[in-house]
C-alpha cells in the first residue's frame, strides 16, 4: 500500500498533464493554474477525512496529482512566457523551487506536528496561492495570441515594473512579441481546422507524435520533445523520488546514528539550499554545464553508496562512516537540484515551439510521471528482491548514461531568443 500511496500522485499527474495545454491555450495559462486550488483543497480534505482508509488516501493522492501534472506544464509555460530573456532561466526554475520548499515543509511538519495539522497547513499553501496570484496579469503571449492587444500591452508594462523606471518603452517588446505570435499562428493549423472535428484533429495529432518519435523527422517540435523526453526520463531514473519517497527507510537500512527524521530534515534542507542558488547559476554557466556537473556528481554519490551498502553487505562495520549516507545524499539532491531537477522543466518551455506547445509540453512532461509512477512503485520491490546495493548501482548507471546523452544531444540555450533557439534546433 505504501508504494501505491507514493505513485498514485505521478498517475494523476499523468492524466492532469496531457491535457494541460490544450485546456490553457483555451482559457489561459492564469485561469487554468489559479483552478488548481479545487483539486488541491479535495485531495488535502479526503486525506484528513480518510483516517487509515486507503480507498480514500489512494483517491486523494490521485487528485492532487492531477493538479501536480497540470501545474508541472502551465508554471514553466507561464513563467517563460512573461520574462525577460536574460533572467528566463532563473525565473523558470521557481517552480521547481516551489517543489523543494514543499518537500521541506512535510518533512518538518510531518516530524513535529499532528496529521491533523500536517493536512490543515498543506491546505492552506493553495489558498495563499490563490488570493496571491489572481493579482499576477495574464501572459502576455497568450493575450496577444487571442488577438487582446492592449491587455497585453497592460500585462507588458506591469511585469516589466514600467511606472517606475523613466522613460521605460515597452512597445519595441510589444511588437516583437506581435510579429512572434503573427509567425506561430502561420505554422499552426487553423482554428476553424483546429475546432472542426476532436476526434479527427486526436487522430492526426497521434499520427503525428507517431511520426516525430519512430521516424527520423527533423522538425523542430520532434527534436525539442526528444530532447526535453529524454531529460524528463534521466530526472526520474536518477532516482530522486524513490530517494525522496522512501529517505527514512534509506537511513533506517544504513544503520544511521542518527534519527531518520531528523537526517530527512537535513537533506530536505540541502535540497531547498541547492535550488535557490540555482537560479544564480543558471544564467552564469548555463545550462549544458549544469546538466552535465548534476549528472557526474549524482553518478558518484550513488557510486559511494554503492561501496557502502556493500561493505555492510559482507560484514565490514561501517560504524566509523555512519554519517556517510547522510552525506551522499544531501549531495545528491544539491546536485540534482542544480541541474536535473528544475532544467528539464526550464528547457521545454525555452524549446518547443509555441505553436506545438499545446500538445508537446503534455506528452513530454508526461513521460515524466509515467516514469516517476514506475520508479516509485517498484522502488520497494526492487530494494527487497535485489538489495539496495544494487538498485543504487542501477541509479548510478543511468546517471551516468543521462551525463552522456546530455553531452550528445542537448543544445545550450542560455541568452538566446526564441527564434535563435528554433534556428538551431533546424541546423543539428
Amino acid at each position: 500500500e505504501a508504494s501505491w500511496i507514493g505513485s498514485l500522485a505521478p498517475l494523476g499527474a499523468l492524466v492532469g498533464a496531457l491535457p494541460a495545454g490544450h485546456v490553457a491555450n483555451s482559457i489561459g495559462r492564469k485561469k487554468l493554474l489559479l483552478l488548481l486550488i479545487v483539486p488541491y483543497l479535495v485531495g488535502w480534505s479526503l486525506i484528513f477525512a480518510a483516517g487509515k482508509s486507503a480507498p480514500l488516501i489512494f483517491t486523494a493522492r490521485f487528485i492532487s496529482g492531477i493538479a501536480l501534472g497540470t501545474g508541472s506544464v502551465i508554471a514553466p509555460i507561464y513563467c517563460e512566457e512573461i520574462a525577460e530573456v536574460r533572467i528566463r532561466g532563473a525565473l523558470g526554475i521557481f517552480f521547481d523551487l516551489q517543489v523543494s520548499n514543499g518537500i521541506l515543509f512535510v518533512y518538518i511538519v510531518g516530524a513535529y506536528l499532528s496529521y491533523l495539522w500536517l493536512c490543515i497547513t498543506s491546505a492552506i499553501i493553495p489558498v495563499v496561492f490563490f488570493l496571491t496570484f489572481i493579482w499576477i496579469p495574464e501572459s502576455p503571449i497568450y493575450l496577444a495570441s487571442k488577438g487582446k492587444i492592449k491587455e497585453a500591452e497592460k500585462s507588458l508594462y506591469w511585469l516589466r515594473g514600467a511606472r517606475y523606471i523613466k522613460d521605460y518603452d515597452i512597445k519595441p517588446e510589444l511588437e516583437y512579441i506581435q510579429k512572434f505570435v503573427l509567425q506561430t499562428a502561420k505554422e499552426s493549423p487553423s482554428q476553424e481546422t483546429a475546432s472542426k472535428d476532436t476526434i479527427i484533429r486526436i487522430i492526426l495529432i497521434l499520427k503525428y507524435i507517431s511520426k516525430c518519435v519512430f521516424t527520423s523527422y527533423k522538425s523542430p517540435t520532434t527534436k525539442a520533445v526528444k530532447i526535453v523526453a529524454c531529460l524528463m526520463m534521466i530526472r526520474q531514473l536518477c532516482g530522486i523520488n524513490a530517494v525522496t519517497f522512501y529517505t527514512v527507510d534509506i537511513f533506517k537500512g544504513a544503520g544511521s546514528t542518527l534519527s531518520p527524521s531528523e537526517a530527512t530534515i537535513i537533506v530536505g534542507i540541502a535540497e531547498v539550499l541547492a535550488t535557490y542558488v540555482s537560479p544564480f547559476l543558471v544564467e552564469r554557466a548555463g545550462r549544458r554545464i549544469l546538466l552535465l556537473f548534476s549528472g557526474a556528481k549524482m553518478a558518484v554519490c550513488h557510486l559511494i553508496l554503492v561501496v557502502y551498502f556493500y561493505l555492510k553487505q559482507i560484514d565490514v562495520s561501517t560504524k566509523t562512516f555512519d554519517w556517510l549516507p547522510l552525506l551522499c545524499l544531501a549531495m545528491f539532491v544539491v546536485a540534482f537540484n542544480l541541474g536535473f531537477g528544475s532544467l528539464p522543466f526550464v528547457m521545454m518551455a525555452e524549446l518547443v515551439p509555441n505553436e506545438s506547445k499545446n500538445w508537446a509540453s503534455g506528452l513530454a512532461v508526461s513521460v515524466n510521471w509515467i516514469i516517476m509512477f514506475t520508479v516509485t512503485n517498484l522502488f520497494e520491490v526492487t530494494i527487497k528482491n535485489l538489495g539496495t546495493m544494487i538498485t543504487f548501482a542501477l541509479f548510478c548507471g543511468m546517471c551516468t548514461v543521462g551525463t552522456v546523452v546530455v553531452a550528445f544531444i542537448v543544445p545550450e540555450t542560455k541568452g538566446k531568443t526564441r527564434e535563435e533557439i528554433q534556428l538551431e534546433l533546424m541546423e543539428r
